[in-house]
């Protein structure tokens, strides 16, 4: 018998899939040698939740933070490079704006509480300023984001401010760069 599989699973499964090519395509692990799932941290957190997520068959039926901490990782991970956080960053912006973290969860707010500290206190390995600053506006909508959707309202108060201080440091980096480059 064919099994119906919620959609949102389908989203989560194929952002996870936009990560891991990043990851291995990228000029930091391209040496000669394939890449290990299982001795790659990063790479082995996505290879669990893959293996997670062919056991459900609702997104709904496993907590929040399962299926956000390898991108949450990936965000906070300084071996990273820019754009690789980026795509990260932008998964995660993608759950939240479709919903796929409903906020009657009972594990919503363990979730929301780590994404915004892990973005709040992204890392990533810097290229070239404009691609930098790229990675900047995404963290930027990531929080805007986080903080206009229904699921946001789990967010604690010094998560809020966390947020608003990381939204005004990005900002004046941004400004300082701008007048830099003129």
């Amino acid at each position: 018998t064919a099994r119906i599989v919620d959609k949102n699973i389908y989203i989560v499964q194929g952002e996870i899939n936009t990560v891991i090519g990043a990851i291995k395509r990228s000029a930091r692990w391209s040496t000669h040698v394939r890449l290990d799932e299982e001795r790659d941290p990063l790479l082995h957190s996505f290879s669990i939740l893959k293996e997670v997520l062919n056991n459900v068959t609702e997104l709904s039926a496993i907590e929040p933070i399962v299926f956000l901490r390898p991108f949450l990782e990936v965000i906070r991970s300084e071996d990273t490079t820019g754009p690789i956080t980026g795509l990260a960053l932008t998964s995660v912006n993608k759950f939240l704006s479709y919903g796929l973290i409903d906020s009657n969860h009972e594990g919503a707010a363990e979730g929301m509480e780590n994404l915004a500290d892990a973005v709040t206190h992204a890392r990533f390995v810097g290229t070239d300023p404009a691609s930098d600053e790229v990675v900047l506006m995404k963290i930027l909508q990531v929080l805007r984001t986080l903080l206009l959707a229904p699921v946001g309202a789990h967010l604690t108060n010094e998560s809020v401010c966390e947020i608003m201080q990381s939204c005004f440091r990005i900002c004046f980096e941004m400004r300082l760069s701008g007048r830099s480059a003129m």
